[in-house]
């Protein structure tokens, strides 16, 4: 029997995940809080998705519904960064770059899931594996980059006299 510490473990094995938790722990010891609020919801549902998958994949056998469940996932993502722009929670550069980045993402999974539905050509396969992967890549940089502004803030930025 798996427990839920080795679910975590295994969670945390992706890169993408892991990359995210750390930037999100990063955040909030530099205590930046927009950028901690953006990183710890994505880190959630990161992690969310990484819990859910293995049991996904084992149900969906036929390749039918994983890629609508995937995408109600991230459609709840984009919801929930929304929200948190428009009550000042995060960046609204976070905010309307990260939804800008999910919708290929979105579309991708509407496409995979009407490609492996209807017919059995696999036309989604290639642009699945190349853009997908992309979008997510360009997710995580989102969360760090409220990190990057504030190296460069601390150590390039030079003060100016009065």
């Amino acid at each position: 029997m798996v427990t839920l510490l080795d679910e975590l473990l295994i969670s945390l094995s992706s890169y993408q995940t892991l990359l995210v938790v750390i930037s999100f722990l990063l955040l909030v010891a530099l205590k930046q809080k927009q950028g901690a609020v953006f990183a710890g919801a994505t880190a959630f549902f990161f992690l969310l998705a990484n819990f859910y998958f293995p049991y996904l994949i084992e149900w969906d056998s036929e390749n039918l519904y994983r890629y609508f469940i995937w995408l109600l996932h991230d459609l709840a993502w984009m919801g929930c960064i929304a929200y948190l722009g428009l009550k000042d929670k995060v960046s609204w550069r976070q905010s309307v770059l990260g939804q800008l980045f999910c919708i290929p993402i979105i579309c991708l999974n509407a496409f995979r899931a009407m490609d492996m539905g209807f017919n059995s050509f696999n036309f989604s396969l290639a642009p699945y594996q190349f853009i997908y992967p992309v979008f997510e890549t360009a997710i995580v940089a989102l969360c760090w980059m409220p990190i990057f502004i504030y190296l460069k803030n601390k150590f390039f930025v030079k003060s100016q006299p009065a």
